[in-house]
């Protein structure tokens, strides 16, 4: 039971900045088919991407005002690349559901 919890740790410490993320979150299907990753939080940021369902972020900041800062890494980039290669930015927090 200790060693998958010292994987754990270690996988969070061998990735700098990883060990202030909480969650990993599957982004879900919305009516106009996407979400906006924004460059700052509030709907009037700019947009540095659309994030389709299935995409993966993972929440670095909890945010105010109903926003999380968050890394994004389109379909299962992460699982099968690894860390690398991940966007930036800001999204509204009623969109976070699937996390774990």
């Amino acid at each position: 039971m200790i060693r998958p919890a010292l994987l754990v740790l270690s996988g969070l410490l061998l990735h700098p900045g990883d060990a202030s993320a909480s969650l990993f979150c599957l982004v879900p299907e919305t009516a106009d088919g996407f979400v906006a990753l924004r460059a700052a939080p509030g709907a009037q940021s700019r947009l540095i991407l659309r994030m389709r369902a299935g995409d993966e972020v993972q929440i670095i900041e909890g945010g105010r005002g109903g926003w999380s800062k968050v890394r994004h890494w389109p379909g299962d980039t992460r699982l099968a690349k690894g860390y690398e290669g991940f966007s930036e930015g800001h999204v509204a927090r009623r969109f976070l559901r699937d996390c774990g």
